[in-house]
């Protein structure tokens, strides 16, 4: 069974879960040490969506007597919906129907891609948030796809047929904490389906230990950056002792600038992407990666990635 932490629950005062459509609660996040008593009752689980109450209660305790940092608690009920954060179950809900299932894709219960942008869709800009440039708007990011098979269906063996998404890693990134705890299915073009999660499936490089040539979301800190003719090579900070002598992401020049990948800007931050990994000399590496491969995760939440990634592990 996995041990997951709630890293997080939503906050909505006016939300009521049996008068309300999911797709009008306000999706404010609140982490443990942020809660303060009127939130008390209005806290819901990014996974479920049922009541959680905090643990302790008294906002101004942070530690536990046993010395455990406060955490959220799904609200004791009887015969309680399914939930992975709950039960720590690998396997995420499953449907009884295809429109059940469809509604579920709506309401962005969990994602359905088909694909990953493969060059950079017009009208892309970006505007300056503390010094630094990030994406405006992530609309164009983000595309109708084709209807694909995927195995929600509560009956083993059984899919149903979806609505998918040609989408981004950098969609992805722009509601990161939302995402954190989303089912993700990426089916290709033979109709072969991956099922991820990235609270459990996104794996920082130092933990790379062998070539993997099934794509994988892997994300490390940038510590240098060399520009070549065609592509750019993207050097990941590595613990010491060094697990192997280097990582480096690659990533065509016409996709680099415009993510804000270049040198003298990006290095110290974090970078995702989607990917097999390749073996180079004595480290590993990606192919050239495209424009919906790769994204720099927004400054806001590289404190959430990095104290629940390695808190846990």
């Amino acid at each position: 069974m996995v041990n997951r932490r709630i890293a997080y629950a939503y906050y909505d005062p006016n939300w009521n879960r049996s008068v309300h459509s999911i797709v009008q609660l306000v999706k404010t996040e609140v982490e443990p040490l942020d809660y303060h008593l009127e939130m008390k009752d209005h806290l819901f689980c990014p996974s479920c969506y049922e009541p959680l109450i905090r643990v302790p209660s008294d906002p101004a305790v942070a530690v536990m007597a046993d010395g455990k940092e406060a955490l959220f608690r799904h609200l004791p009920v009887e015969d309680p919906p399914f939930c992975f954060l709950r039960s720590g179950s690998v396997v995420g809900k499953r449907y009884n129907g295809e429109e059940e299932a469809r509604q579920a894709v709506e309401d962005k219960q969990f994602i359905v891609v088909s694909g990953f942008m493969q060059e950079r869709p017009e009208n892309i800009f970006r505007e300056v948030i503390d010094g630094k440039e990030e994406p405006s708007d992530t609309h164009f990011e983000d595309e109708n796809g084709r209807e694909v098979d995927v195995p929600v269906s509560r009956h083993n063996g059984q899919t149903f047929k979806l609505p998918s998404r040609i989408t981004s890693v950098q969609s992805l990134c722009s509601n990161f904490m939302q995402n954190y705890y989303r089912e993700i299915f990426v089916v290709n073009e033979q109709e072969d389906s991956k099922r991820y999660l990235l609270c459990d499936s996104l794996k920082n490089v130092n933990e790379i230990n062998e070539v993997n040539n099934i794509p994988n979301f892997y994300f490390g800190e940038i510590e240098t950056i060399n520009k070549y003719n065609n592509h750019t090579t993207v050097w990941l900070k590595l613990n010491k002792p060094k697990p192997y002598a280097d990582f480096r992401v690659r990533i065509w020049n016409r996709f680099a600038e415009p993510r804000g990948i270049v040198e003298g800007r990006a290095e110290g931050r974090i970078i995702m992407f989607y990917a097999p990994i390749e073996i180079i000399g004595r480290g590993y590496c990606t192919r050239e990666l495209y424009w919906g491969e790769v994204a720099l995760l927004p400054e806001q939440y590289r404190d959430f990635l990095i104290n629940n990634y390695f808190r846990y592990r």
